[in-house]
């Protein structure tokens, strides 16, 4: 995974953690057995949403190293090619 790939899936599930929490939340009070249905839905997909986060947050902390290691090889690459 690269970091601009991490940082689109980032926004994206945090896209999704607020659109669902508020579904959610607009359902909290069913009127109808309609409404009990699209509650639950909602709310498994902001525990999906959530579940997606953590398991991003996760990846960045395990692969920060190899980013780091990126750029810098990155940097060095820029910095010997402006020598020339």
């Amino acid at each position: 995974m690269t970091r601009g790939s991490w940082k689109f899936g980032a926004w994206s599930a945090g896209g999704q953690i607020v659109i669902s929490a508020l579904l959610t939340l607009n359902k909290l009070w069913p009127d109808d057995g309609l409404d009990v249905l699209s509650f639950w839905i909602y709310t498994v997909w902001f525990t999906i949403s959530v579940i997606q986060f953590a398991h991003l947050l996760r990846v960045r902390r395990n692969d920060a190293p190899f980013w780091d290691e990126d750029e810098a090889r990155r940097s060095d690459w820029d910095r010997r090619g402006r020598q020339l």
